[in-house]
Parts: structure tokens; C-alpha cells; sequence
């Protein structure tokens, strides 16, 4: 009586035993691997990096790191509020610790980081969305959603780190915090600039365009939305 394999079915010979787990686990081990290179190759070789991972089979690994940017940006968001909320409450004489202790507690900042969390997870789509049809439909460039969306996670690593490190610094000084921010923000303006290149537009004289183009677009919609939740 042939023997079949209870993981994927596979028909298998007397004795034999199947591979597919192995196989799991070892792609389960490079997801690890290349989160990792990823991680430390954006400081190293970022633009290697992006050109090596921007790449449709490692859009799970993309979706990890927009993951690891959206909860970053949730708690930056906490630590901005927390930090101007402080600020506020010293400048006002006469209150008491007692008062500050009240204002402090009543900020919802479990709800506020939750809504954050969204809210970020929501506009990349929307950026990677417009970059999607900017280089896509203007300027017949890679027909792949998924390969726009890996660039940008890649990419992310960069603003990633940059929020948590700011958050850490405006504890110390905001002023240096926000140096910290802005110098950030431009380096990934550079490297997505440099991702815009591995996206199949060949004539290097339209990458400018494109990204300018998303995110011009990009400030239409958000404006859009806050004139419909305002």
C-alpha cells in the first residue's frame, strides 16, 4: 500500500521519509537571516542593500519591516505627545504636581498609539500605492506592486531607526531630537531616491520626476483626508 506524506502529500517510497518540513524550516531560517543583512546593511552598503532585496520574493520580509517602521512611528507619535504635553505643563506657573499627575493620566496614549499604528500602516500603502502607479502607468516602468511596496520596506529601515533614536534624544534635549529627525528623514530621501533606480524606469533623467511626482500626489491625498476628518 503506497505511503503519502501527511504534511503535503507527497507519494512516497518504502522507508523514505519526506523533506517538506526541512524545507519549511529553512526558509523559515532565511526570512531570519535576510532581516537581519537587511538590518545591518543599510548602515553598511545601503545602496547594495536595496538593490539586492528589492525583489518581489522578499516582499514577506518587506511586510516585517514596514511592521517594525509602523510600530517605530507609533512610539515616536507617544513620545512627541508625552514630550510637548511636559513642555506645556512646565511653562504654565502654578500648577502642582498633583495637577500635572491628573493631565499626564488622562492622555490616551494606549489609544493614541493604536490608532498611530494604523493610521502609518495605512498611508504607506497609500504612498507605495501612488509610487505603484507613478512609475508603473507615467512612465512604463516594473508592472509589480510587490516590488514597489519590498523597496519601500527596505527602505524604511533608515526612518525606522531614525524614530526611535529621536524619541530617545528629545527625552534629553527636543531641539537635538529633532536634529537628529531632519537628518534622518534626508538620508532616506537619498536612498529612496536610489530605490526609485531599481524600479525599471532605464532613462535616469525620469527618477527625479517620478519621486517628485509621489510625492506630490501623496500631499494631495493626505490633504484630502484631513479636510474629511477635520
Amino acid at each position: 500500500m503506497a505511503k503519502f506524506c501527511i504534511h503535503c502529500g507527497k507519494k512516497l517510497k518504502d522507508g523514505e521519509v519526506c523533506d517538506c518540513m526541512a524545507n519549511v524550516s529553512v526558509q523559515t531560517n532565511d526570512l531570519g537571516t535576510n532581516l537581519l543583512d537587511v538590518l545591518k546593511g543599510m548602515f553598511v552598503k545601503p545602496i547594495d542593500t536595496i538593490k539586492t532585496y528589492t525583489d518581489e520574493k522578499h516582499f514577506n520580509l518587506a511586510l516585517i519591516l514596514v511592521g517594525i517602521f509602523s510600530l517605530s512611528s507609533a512610539l515616536f507619535m507617544i513620545s512627541l505627545i508625552k514630550n510637548f504635553m511636559e513642555m506645556a505643563t512646565s511653562s504654565m506657573g502654578g500648577i502642582t504636581l498633583y495637577a500635572m499627575t491628573q493631565t499626564s493620566t488622562q492622555v490616551p496614549y494606549l489609544q493614541i498609539f493604536f490608532i498611530g499604528l494604523l493610521a502609518v500602516i495605512a498611508f504607506v500603502f497609500i504612498y507605495t500605492g501612488l509610487l505603484y502607479l507613478v512609475n508603473s502607468v507615467m512612465f512604463k516602468g516594473d508592472k509589480s506592486f510587490k516590488k514597489v511596496f519590498t523597496m519601500y520596506g527596505v527602505n524604511s529601515v533608515i526612518t525606522s531607526v531614525t524614530l526611535l533614536t529621536t524619541a530617545i534624544f528629545m527625552f534629553i534635549n527636543v531641539f537635538l531630537g529633532l536634529i537628529v529627525l531632519a537628518l534622518g528623514y534626508t538620508l532616506n530621501m537619498v536612498y529612496m531616491y536610489k530605490g526609485i533606480e531599481t524600479l525599471g524606469v532605464k532613462d535616469e533623467n525620469k527618477h527625479g520626476y517620478i519621486y517628485l511626482l509621489t510625492t506630490l500626489f501623496y500631499g494631495i491625498v493626505l490633504f484630502i483626508i484631513s479636510l474629511i476628518f477635520s
